[in-house]
């Protein structure tokens, strides 16, 4: 600071304060001796009198001005004074280089940005060039947000090179696309779209054919510029189409309104803003930060982030943290609960969106006492579980979430109801409900004559327990929406489909066995029947990924049970005699030649691959005909979880039997197919119909292969 104005700042701040410790000063003396039964004045009839100040307003005056003058003594404040602390700004993209840009260059050889991005002074001025000019589009830390792009990674439209960077900064860039909705109807944008999310390897849950049919329409349409979307074109700003950086959001209703709509990147000029000493110096900042963050990632152990992704597996953390469609990791998927909507958060490191801003100990905490750095986290996160995964897995997992690619999408508001949406009540929840006690891994006395593997057994229930979080979704809660941990796996309502009870007891009697289980968890198909809703996107992100061996130690801990959930003595298998000749001259048996006997059999054995077996069903053989009951009611849709084994979409009978017979249906099946002779009434349907209608899961949803194409009006464009 000159010396003028050095002088001036001090001497306006000397005066000021003095000024008003003056003021202050007068008024108390003039005031001090006022009598307050003294009158000073009369207004319609109202005495004004002479009463004093109260003492409290100038004893906080007092503090107020010695405060201050503390501060002034000890704290920059008074010109260049740096104050008795020395106390500097820690950000430094408020920090200035000790001398001016032109001086600064006179003294380097090499410009190269490279070798700029070790001089100090340089890239402190490049940051405060970049806060000017830069920041409002590519955030403060260069990040980048939606429509913008990212310039610390090592993704560039036009070329990272140190000519590219500077031509973009002096030049600017226009990159237009044309958008296509005159061209290609919705189906066809929706198929392009499911081939682009397949060349990252995105499951978008529709027939192969759909990605082949969007293969081809793209090689149409968009080759001579794409090429099959795999090669960056990057003479002309043409991105690769199959890593996971998408600058306009890649959920696969972005994409498809990227197609519909178009694009027009557009960045302006600096040439005749900037000389070509401060473009250096904005090239030397990014470059900088490039290089650190390159720096960052190189110090991540290589085989930490291999198996953290294989834990992130095991965690299902894809799932939850991606919406329907949507990119990897970046949230937005909605948890409907009785207290109203959270919506799961974006946990890629992205520093303003995602999580790029916290440490380790922040990731711990939030994964193990469910406190994230915004506040408590609410228990839809199963953090009640993953306080039960090791450190070293904590710690593998937290190197793999820094390594995945940051997505710029902002977090979803919730909208929870009061006072559930104060977060600091959450402290009271999790000292109430959470049991922090560690995962007790030591084999019940009462399984010692029933286990021959102990370790395994071990090893299944940290699995199952942790990571795996089968409890979460498998055991009812109570109205604070706690676990009821003496009820243990013993079944739980989720978005209109009964998370069956899997006790083991309930597997045992249902016939499941070692095979059966592992190839069910582990493939989506057993000689048990096939997996559907939730259980398919578990097995699709999570347990097909995982070794089998690692599955066969899940089932294993789940059959042999544990406290709270051991075989309940006498229990016996259950054994369907299949449909019988007196089943098959039975009225009802009619019924269901012609509602199901088409696509299940005729003998309910199923007809490879186009519908499950019936016969021996794990759904079938359950002691809860809830899910038999939803199934009819709602209709299935294919999970292709197997390309050669997609079973055909189940046709809803809401409005083709009545709740009379459709009862009488499927106590038939259950009878002779599962061995279940308990009657499912025409009340327990209504009662199930009921359920799903209040919550909306009727009218045949799922049934329907444009699933995503219906949600095309409600795009989080943040």
């Amino acid at each position: 600071m000159a010396m003028f104005w050095n002088l001036w700042a001090i001497i306006c701040t000397v005066v000021f304060f003095a000024l008003m410790v003056g003021v202050v000063l007068q008024y108390w003396r003039r005031n001090k001796e006022a009598n307050q039964d003294t009158v000073i004045g009369t207004f319609d009839g109202i005495d004004e009198t002479d009463a004093p100040p109260p003492k409290l307003l100038f004893v906080a005056y007092a503090i107020a001005f010695a405060l201050s003058f503390g501060y002034l003594i000890l704290y920059p404040g008074l010109g260049d004074w740096p104050g008795l602390v020395t106390w500097q700004q820690s950000d430094d993209k408020l920090s200035h280089p000790t001398t001016n840009l032109d001086e600064q260059f006179e003294q380097i050889q090499d410009t190269s940005l490279s070798a700029l991005a070790t001089q100090p002074d340089i890239v402190a001025s490049g940051r405060i060039l970049f806060q000017t000019h830069c920041a409002a589009c590519h955030r403060d830390n260069a990040q980048g947000a939606k429509h913008f792009p990212n310039l610390i990674d090592n993704v560039w439209l036009y070329g990272g090179t140190d000519e590219a960077i500077i031509h973009s900064i002096e030049k600017g860039r226009n990159g237009a696309m044309p958008g296509w909705v005159d061209v290609l109807n919705q189906d066809q944008i929706a198929k392009m779209s499911y081939y682009l999310a397949s060349l990252n390897q995105r499951h978008t849950d529709v027939p192969p054919v759909k990605v082949e049919l969007g293969q081809g329409l793209f090689m149409q349409y968009c080759a001579s510029c794409h090429g099959n979307g795999t090669i960056a074109n990057q003479s002309l700003g043409i991105p690769t189409l199959a890593d996971d950086v998408w600058l306009h959001g890649g959920s696969i209703e972005e994409i498809q309104h990227t197609i519909r709509s178009g694009i027009n990147n557009v960045m302006p000029a600096f040439e005749n803003q900037l000389s070509h000493n401060e473009i250096l110096a904005l090239g030397a900042y990014i470059t900088k930060a490039r290089l650190d963050e390159d720096g960052k990632l190189a110090q991540l152990e290589a085989s930490a982030i291999e198996r953290g992704e294989y834990l992130a597996h095991a965690g299902d953390c894809v799932a939850c943290h991606s919406a329907e469609g949507g990119e990897p990791f970046a949230g937005g998927l909605p948890f409907v609960t009785p207290f109203g909507t959270i919506y799961s958060t974006n946990i890629t490191p992205h520093v303003t969106e995602g999580i790029g801003s916290y440490t380790y100990e922040d990731f711990k905490a939030a994964l193990v006492d469910g406190k994230g750095k915004h506040g408590y986290l609410y228990p839809a996160m199963p953090y009640t579980s993953y306080q039960y995964v090791s450190e070293e897995d904590m710690h593998d997992l937290w190197e793999y979430m820094q390594s995945i690619t940051a997505v710029s999408r902002q977090n979803d508001k919730n909208a929870m109801m009061f006072p559930a949406n104060i977060r600091l009540g959450l402290l009271g929840w999790n000292i109430v409900f959470m049991d922090t006690a560690p995962l007790d891994l030591t084999l019940p006395s009462a399984l010692e004559r029933k286990v021959d593997d102990v370790e395994k057994w071990q090893k299944g229930k940290y699995l199952v327990a942790g990571l795996g979080h089968c409890s979460e979704c498998h055991t009812p809660r109570n109205i604070a929406q706690a676990l009821e941990e003496k009820r243990i796996f013993q079944g739980n309502i989720i978005d209109g489909w009964n998370a069956p009870g899997i006790t083991a007891t309930e597997l045992f009697v249902d016939g499941w066995d070692i095979t059966s289980l592992t190839d069910f968890l582990h493939t989506g198909h057993s000689s048990k029947g096939s997996a559907f809703a939730g259980m398919a996107d578990v097995i699709k992100n999570s347990l097909s990924l995982m070794t089998r061996d690692d599955i066969e130690a899940m089932s294993y801990y789940l059959l042999a049970g544990d406290t709270n959930n051991f075989l309940a003595e006498g229990s016996q298998r259950l054994q369907p005699s299949g449909f019988t000749d007196a089943a098959y001259q039975s009225d009802i048996y009619q019924t269901y030649n012609q509602t199901c006997g088409a696509c299940h059999g005729e003998d309910g054995k199923g007809r490879d691959p186009i519908a499950p077996t019936l016969l021996n069903n794990g759904i079938i053989m359950h002691q809860d005909p809830f899910n038999t009951i939803a199934v009819t009611i709602r209709g299935l849709q294919p999970t292709y979880l197997d390309k050669d084994r997609n079973f055909m979409p189940m046709a809803s009978f809401e409005d083709i039997l009545s709740d009379h017979k459709l009862a009488e249906l499927i106590t038939f099946v259950r009878s002779y197919l599962g061995a279940r002779e308990k009657p499912v009434t025409a009340e327990d349907v209504k009662s199930v119909r009921e359920q799903l209608e209040k919550a909306g899961y009727t009218e045949g949803l799922h049934t329907t292969p444009y699933m995503y194409e219906q949600r095309d009006g409600n795009i989080n464009m943040n």
